[in-house]
């Protein structure tokens, strides 16, 4: 009998608008916001199911998802049609019926006959604006051990951080017995009062029980057709529904502040191990670009992309995306520059984040003054500024 795996379907949610990373997501959608430079977040999820041996896969999109659709097609059209393996995208079509997609579980909902056409005996679905990296074959092994209907992939944080998430209530055998979305006041794991068990937004079903389950939801006017409010919650009393703990690196880009700090990690001493595995390699899309050229200056732990052009400047701390120039004299510390932004003589930036093809001014200073920079730039709670994509005072 082949694995398992090999009968399973992925769908990847990529549909959301990402507002609490705007302007990041102003102009596309969160799971094609540029990572470390080089990747887009979306990478992440779909290197794990090829590498976990995964071939069938739909990507959900919606909102402005032009950048994201040219990323796929670039980077990861790599099957022949022959194989019968095919990464693809699937907009909302209309062909259930005549609304966007409203809610996770529509998203999937509206591809039902995608489903019923493929007849996969499980369906895993997939977040595409998480960044970690995870072998799902396990998460398979384990379902098929329980006998499981359904499972949710998930890890302990501390209480104070789990009202962001759906939260997990589980019995001796890792059954779900309670399953709560962005709780006021989040329960406790049963083995440690200061952490909480979260939702991952990681799901495996068996196709029957899904697709029984999302009619269902559909026909429910009071529903928000939502996995971790509406479909998880219900199945629960019927249904065998597990949790899988996962417990190594794993960060939910959902705001400025935690996108630059997740960046940052990487620059750290001891950055995460997310890049280290040479048998499990994050692939993307990498435009052609010369090499990097460095004239002189002051270069510390930092990440430089291909095609930048640096002179007699100082860059510390710093993540620079594809063919980012930087002229004499400027400074850039702590901060993120998407690709082919321009920082120009004398220029001074300090915790910014720079979208693509910026210009930053001749001797203009970002990240000294709040109040000045409050009146062009967007500035996170922790004091991140932003500057949008194709900014420019020249």
């Amino acid at each position: 009998m082949e694995m398992s795996y090999k009968r399973t379907l992925t769908m990847v949610l990529c549909g959301g608008k990402g507002e609490r990373l705007y302007p990041l997501t102003r102009d596309r959608a969160k799971p094609s916001v540029p990572f470390l430079g080089t990747y887009r977040i979306v990478d992440f999820s779909l290197s794990n199911a090829l590498n976990s041996g995964l071939r069938r896969i739909a990507l959900l999109t919606q909102y402005k998802s032009l950048s994201l659709e040219r990323h796929i097609l670039n980077g990861w059209n790599i099957f022949h049609a022959e194989s019968g393996d095919y990464i693809i995208s699937l907009p909302a079509q209309g062909r259930v019926s005549d609304h966007w997609y409203e809610g996770t579980a529509d998203a999937v909902f509206q591809n039902i006959y995608t489903i019923q056409q493929e007849n996969p005996e499980t369906v895993l679905v997939l977040s595409g604006d998480h960044v970690y990296n995870a072998d799902y074959r396990k998460l398979l092994r384990f379902f098929d051990e329980t006998g499981a209907d359904a499972l949710i992939m998930t890890r302990t944080i501390p209480v104070a951080e789990a009202s962001r998430f759906g939260v997990i209530g589980v019995d001796a055998e890792s059954r779900i017995v309670e399953f709560l979305e962005k709780p006021k006041k989040p329960a406790a794991a049963p083995w440690d009062p200061a952490k909480s068990l979260i939702s991952m937004g990681v799901y495996l079903f068996r196709t029957p029980v899904l697709i029984k389950a999302l009619i269902k939801d559909a026909r429910n006017p009071k529903s928000a057709h939502d996995f971790g409010r509406d479909i998880v919650p219900a199945l629960i009393g019927s249904r065998r529904v597990f949790a899988y703990t996962f417990d190594d690196y794993w960060e939910d880009i959902g705001t400025i502040d935690a996108y630059w700090q997740a960046n940052m990690a990487f620059l750290a001493p001891s950055p995460p191990a997310l890049l280290k595995d040479p048998a499990w390699p994050v692939r993307t899309y990498k435009p052609q670009y010369p090499p990097t050229f460095v004239a002189g200056g002051d270069l510390r732990a930092s990440i430089l992309s291909a095609g930048c052009s640096l002179t007699d400047c100082r860059i510390v701390g710093s993540i620079l995306g594809p063919g980012v120039r930087v002229e004499p004299g400027a400074e850039i510390v702590d901060s993120i520059l998407f690709g082919d932004a321009v920082v120009r003589r004398g220029a001074r930036l300090r915790k910014v984040i720079i979208d693509k093809g910026s210009v930053i001014p001749e001797g203009f200073e970002v990240g000294a003054d709040a109040d000045a920079d409050a009146r062009t730039f967007k500035i996170s709670q922790t004091g991140i500024r932003v500057v949008p994509k194709g900014w420019t005072r020249e």
